[in-house]
């Protein structure tokens, strides 16, 4: 239970990240038919998983389970839940990602998701490490995840749009 108590910070933080992407993916409900064969979204998002994918390893060999929840005084997540809770993300941003290619527009939010979730990466580890005044886990590879979020924002941005809207140049929009 105390394991959970210390998850809790990041569930709340996560948790309106959620929230937004919800919102978004639930505002931007159209697809663009060239999402199913966009080699830029592709390679963009898929780049931003694998990218995450070493930001977390990053995160794991330098102990971010441990030292973030004594960043303000509460005792560690625990490793499995952090590797757990890690891979489970991996595994859903990939599935969606062939998922949105299918034309699925709600798997977008779980894509949405990931690039807030990186452009948080991007800002939240220099901050921690400006105040441990050291080195603090995922510092390194934050950058990378945090432009390629910005990247991946972009790219639904550029495959999505609200209800009734059309590019004036598209007039094939997918519901």
């Amino acid at each position: 239970m105390q394991q959970l108590s210390s998850f809790m910070p990041s569930v709340l933080v996560l948790g309106t990240i959620l929230i937004v992407s919800v919102i978004l993916a639930v505002t931007r409900p159209r697809l663009r038919p060239e999402v199913r064969t966009s080699v830029r979204f592709l390679s963009v998002v898929a780049l931003t998983i694998l990218a995450q994918g070493f930001h977390f390893l990053e995160e794991w060999r330098s102990r971010f389970y441990v030292r973030l929840p004594e960043a303000f005084g509460l005792p560690p997540f625990g490793e499995a839940l952090f590797v757990w809770f890690n891979a489970a993300w991996l595994a859903i941003w990939v599935i969606s990602l062939f998922a949105v290619r299918r034309g699925i527009v709600i798997a977008a939010c779980p894509l949405w998701f990931l690039g807030l979730g990186m452009v948080l990466n991007l800002l939240a580890h220099p901050i921690l490490a400006l105040r441990a005044s050291a080195y603090f886990p995922g510092l390194f590879t934050s950058p990378i995840v945090g432009l390629l979020g910005i990247l991946t924002i972009r790219e639904l941005l550029r495959v999505s749009a609200p209800e009734g809207v059309a590019r004036p140049s598209d007039a094939r929009w997918e519901r």
